[in-house]
């Protein structure tokens, strides 16, 4: 199923993806590493490495823990990003967590904000999901925009492991009930 926006639409990913996501995971490798929570070996950007990943993404997708979506072009059907919507327990709190990366070629041109807002609107009417979380590494001035465009608030800094180092981010929340 495809949830479409003006300029973009997102679906989830499926198996037949896993060369069009290795393509992306390559060609954005520098930026994924520099802000993405984890490590990622050489194993993790190999066709079979990223066929594991979305067999993973659907079996979380079943168990209502995560739900990834590939960001594409409407006219084009070229894909642009990827957005995640998952599921983490923190001190024993279940806490719904957005992330995603656009592709370098098409920073700056707005598609993130669509597709952000998209989920958004997915996660409050089609999961009943009241708050969302994101967190972003300081220096990423463009999805720190991103956020707070899309209505996120500042909510303090917080500690993630990037490439077995500990990096500091700032943390963003945004309250579901005003978005439509």
């Amino acid at each position: 199923m495809k949830y479409e926006a003006e300029r973009i639409y997102i679906r989830a990913w499926t198996l037949e993806d896993a060369t069009l996501l290795q393509e992306f995971q390559m060609g954005n490798r520098e930026d994924i590493e520099r802000t993405s929570a984890g490590h990622r070996d050489e194993a993790f950007y190999s066709l079979d490495g990223q066929t594991r990943l979305i067999e993973t993404w659907l079996e979380l997708r079943k168990e209502g823990k995560r739900h990834s979506f590939g960001i594409f072009l409407k006219d084009t059907d070229e894909l642009v990003g990827e957005i995640s919507l998952f599921r983490i327990e923190l001190n024993g709190a279940d806490k719904w967590v957005i992330g995603y990366a656009t592709d370098r070629q098409h920073h700056g041109k707005g598609y993130m904000s669509e597709a952000l807002k998209r989920v958004l609107q997915y996660a409050k009417h089609e999961m009943s999901i009241t708050h969302v979380e994101a967190g972003a590494v300081p220096d990423n001035i463009g999805s720190i925009r991103v956020l707070l465009k899309a209505g996120f608030q500042e909510s303090g800094t917080h500690d993630v492991p990037i490439q077995g180092v500990m990096k500091k981010h700032t943390m963003f929340t945004i309250s579901l009930t005003d978005v439509e």
